[in-house]
């Protein structure tokens, strides 16, 4: 991945037309896709667990008292946090409705 970046990162365009310019479209298309499986590739090898489509040879078992979180991603030195996943619904009271005065 590290290579594919270089590479993608040394990509230059011919063509510097601003209207409909799909080479400049594609490029950064694939720009995004790279970023996005970095992301997927650090955040998948940090997990070291298996569930649902997440599936580890090395990692059968689900593992819910240490996994079961939200994994953030930084592209900034590919740093990883992670946030609780909250699993009682939050709830808003509705707003009863009334008669508009202006």
């Amino acid at each position: 991945l590290d290579e594919l970046q270089r590479r993608v990162d040394d990509i230059t365009l011919g063509d510097f037309s601003l209207v409909f310019n799909t080479a400049r479209i594609e490029a950064l298309e694939l720009e995004n896709l790279v970023l996005v499986a970095r992301a997927t590739l650090v955040s998948a090898l940090a997990r070291e667990e298996s569930r649902g489509a997440h599936t580890r040879e090395d990692f059968p078992a689900r593992d819910d008292g240490h996994w079961l979180r939200h994994t953030l991603y930084s592209l900034q030195g590919d740093m990883l946090d992670y946030k609780p996943v909250r699993l009682k619904p939050l709830t808003v009271d509705s707003f009863r409705p009334k008669e508009r005065s202006y």
